[in-house]
């Protein structure tokens, strides 16, 4: 004869004890009780404890408020839902809750989140159907707050730039680090130049080029001289000369003016001023130097090096570059570049700003009150990119971030816009995170993955659609016309049926003893749906159970108890099996177990027959020979009730071992048994098999069931979680602080 699962209690009063032999084919169990009321195995090997505090959970409840921002006076409803992952990942996400909000009516409901979860994604579906997504990070908190974004009057009303006005960027108030444009004056006893010669200047001498007069000939000013100022009123034009300017001198061209050189460098503070015309191949700037245009600008190449280059006019650069922290290119005019690389300096875009091609890392950008910075592309690590209000950051081909973690910061009150056409994170950590009041317009990002973020988009910064931006932004003079918000007819976007997903249930069957801990005792899959009112008031539950697994001898029944829902407030209960149902579990008129407070509902009475066998063979489905058991139970309630999760299914099964004075229940630890249960077991064994702090703990705070947020991958029989999950044992141990995610990792 084979070994069985065998459990025997000797109680007062005992009425009979229902055992079924099992299939001598079975695998031997690991669990083999030999004397009454023994408790010899042990989930974990001697001297490794369990916190007295551990719940064993895996999921946990945060109630949530959503105050939406309304743009229709409560005239519609808004959809608001909560995914535990990306939602553009469609099968690898669980919806969590969802309801309809508007102006006077926010979303309020009761999440249950896998503890794993760092992070929640809110979506919301504005009455123009246009979908946007941002990300909580639910921390420790047990209560979220969502109010909504008030566009304010700094997104829709039209800002004009000033040009003797600096304006106010993200990070700031950051104001010109130049001289506003004054005409220049250029000393009486400046000496002038002409022809084709070279000139070596002298310290605290003016030198000019005047009007009409075109000087072809090189000027000296690196030969250890300081103060020399250089003014250009009319042409100089030297396509083979490179201009150095020594310690604090500087170069002036007039409105009128004009150059024509290959280079201009400038080596210690000083500075080049351009109010005309200047076209070089290429520009330097080191040691504190100072470039400002307020004319025409053009250069095939502009290192700005432990420098400032500022454009208040129009500027066109071909390959510019700077590496250094301090450094700051800030444009105020008109900037077009071709190619850009910024290391560790700052770019400040006061007004239109485009650039083809720009590579950052350690960067800093900030786009200013009413501008534009436009981007094909863009490849950034390290950076900080920070909008104000009503700015506009286009990237039209593709933003790319790397593993060097970047941030986008909206303002904190008014909204800025990203239109980025396509984001690759190259699946590199949290490579970007969005933030503040921040819309990013986009429709091919790349996505989290199920249980790695890639990216964050921090509430209230929110993800649309490319084409469905919705930040009203009134067209300036510095964006390019600005953005206006998509246009169509307003409907309600009601929510009345809400799918939870899958979670799984896993017991063992030997209570108040303990098993062998292999937890495919019994394994149910079980999928909510409820249904909502338009004041998201449940009225009716859909229950989807799937039992999958049998790796129990003795004959047993499951069944959920709705914890906080009187059996008086259940309307009718309808069963898809009626003929698994009704018998050890006897129903009451509106379908719900007779004589309990809250409403108890049958499964199947017992889960051997509802395979279809007589005998209590183990029966795994996850060898293909059976397939799953399904049942759907359906719940009407009197009354909405508010806030059904899986919080409020209380899965339990009762094993055949019973008599008159109860019934044994297994249920999950922190659960309360149905006013069935054998109280006077209860009492007998707590503190002796039963842990005095919960009856579903054994005396060595071990569990006799567990609940996990996917569909479980139950170990074969004989074969103990703790083997088939290597990151079981740490997460017990730990109180549930490590390796939460220890169900996705199977041996």
């Amino acid at each position: 004869m084979c070994n069985i699962k065998s459990f025997n209690l000797f109680l007062v009063g005992l009425a009979g004890i229902t055992l079924f032999g099992a299939s001598c084919s079975k695998v031997k169990d690991l669990y083999n009780d030999t004397t009454a009321g023994s408790d010899s195995s042990s989930l974990f090997p001697a001297g490794v404890n369990v916190p007295t505090d551990f719940m064993w959970n895996s999921t946990r409840a945060v109630d949530v408020r959503v105050a939406v921002d309304d743009q229709f006076s409560g005239k519609y409803f808004y959809r608001v839902e909560f995914f535990d992952n990306d939602p553009t990942l469609g099968s690898g996400t669980n919806l969590l809750a969802a309801g309809q909000a508007k102006s006077g009516q926010d979303f309020v409901g009761k999440l249950m989140i896998p503890t794993l979860a760092k992070y929640i994604y809110l979506r919301e579906t504005s009455p123009l159907g246009v979908a946007a997504t941002s990300m909580i990070e639910v921390g420790q908190q047990n209560a979220i707050n969502v109010g909504g974004v008030s566009a304010g009057s700094a997104s829709k009303a039209s800002v004009l730039r000033s040009a003797k006005t600096s304006a106010t960027l993200a990070s700031g108030s950051l104001r010109a680090a130049a001289v506003e444009a004054t005409p220049v004056v250029v000393p009486s006893d400046a000496i002038a130049l002409s022809g084709n010669s070279t000139i070596s200047v002298e310290s605290n001498k003016s030198y000019v080029v005047k009007s009409g007069v075109t000087f072809t000939g090189k000027i000296d000013a690196n030969n250890g001289t300081s103060n020399v100022k250089i003014y250009i009123q009319g042409s100089w034009k030297n396509t083979s000369f490179e201009l150095n300017l020594g310690s604090n001198n500087g170069l002036y061209i007039t409105q009128a003016g004009s150059i024509d050189l290959v280079n201009v460098t400038q080596n210690t503070v000083g500075g080049f001023v351009n109010y005309g015309s200047a076209s070089l191949s290429k520009m330097e700037t080191k040691n504190n130097t100072l470039y400002v245009n307020y004319g025409t600008l053009a250069a095939d190449k502009a290192d700005i090096t432990n420098g400032n280059f500022t454009n208040y006019g129009v500027a066109t650069i071909q390959n510019l570059s700077s590496t250094t922290n301090g450094t700051v290119v800030r444009n105020e005019g008109t900037l077009t570049v071709q190619n850009a690389t910024l290391t560790n300096a700052t770019l400040e875009a006061v007004c239109h700003t485009v650039i083809n091609s720009l590579t950052t890392n350690g960067a800093t950008i900030s786009v200013a009150q009413g501008a534009l910075l436009s981007l094909d592309k863009l490849d950034a690590g390290g950076t900080k990119i920070n909008l104000a209000a009503s700015s506009i950051l286009d990237v039209k081909t593709l933003a790319k971030f790397n593993s060097q973690s970047s941030t986008m910061t909206g303002p904190t009150s008014g909204q800025a816009l990203a239109r980025l056409k396509k984001v690759d994170v190259s699946n590199q950590w949290m490579a970007i995170t969005y933030g503040g009041n921040l819309e990013v317009a986009c429709s091919d990002h790349t996505a989290n993955a199920q249980w790695s973020t890639y990216y964050v988009i921090n509430s209230p910064a929110k993800l649309v659609p490319y084409d469905k931006s919705t930040v009203v932004i009134a067209g300036t003079s510095c964006n390019a016309g600005g953005n206006n918000a998509s246009s169509g007819n307003p409907t309600d976007q009601t929510v009345t049926e809400v799918n939870l997903g899958t979670y799984s249930y896993v017991f063992e069957d030997k209570w108040p003893a303990k098993g062998d801990y292999d937890m495919n005792d019994c394994v149910l899959d079980m999928n909510i749906t409820k249904f909502q009112n338009t004041a998201n008031k449940v009225t009716k539950v859909a229950l989807k159970a799937k039992l999958r697994s049998i790796g129990a001898s003795i004959r047993f029944s499951t069944a959920v108890q709705l914890d906080g829902i009187a059996a008086g407030n259940v309307k009718s209960v309808t069963y898809s099996r009626k003929d698994l149902v009704g018998t050890a579990l006897p129903l009451g008129a509106n379908g719900t177990e007779s004589g309990q407070t809250y409403a108890v509902l049958p499964l199947w009475d017992d889960a051997h027959k509802a395979f279809g066998v007589t005998d209590t063979r183990f029966i795994s489905t996850q060898s293909g020979q059976y397939a799953p058991v399904e049942v759907i139970v359906t719940i009407e309630f009197n009354t909405p009730i508010d806030n059904f999760t899986y919080g409020t299914l209380n899965a339990f099964i009762v094993n055949f071992n019973q008599n008159l004075a109860g019934r044994n229940e297994v249920h999950l630890v922190g659960y309360k048994a149905t006013d069935k249960i054998n109280k006077s077991l209860v009492l007998k064994e707590t503190g002796r098999l039963l842990s005095a702090s919960d009856p579903f703990k054994a005396k060595s705070n071990e569990p006799f069931g567990l609940l996990v947020p996917v569909s479980f991958v139950y170990p074969s029989e004989g074969q103990a979680i703790t083997a088939a999950y290597p990151l079981f044992e740490s997460w017990a141990t730990s109180g549930g602080t490590q390796n939460t995610d220890w169900y996705l990792h199977k041996k």
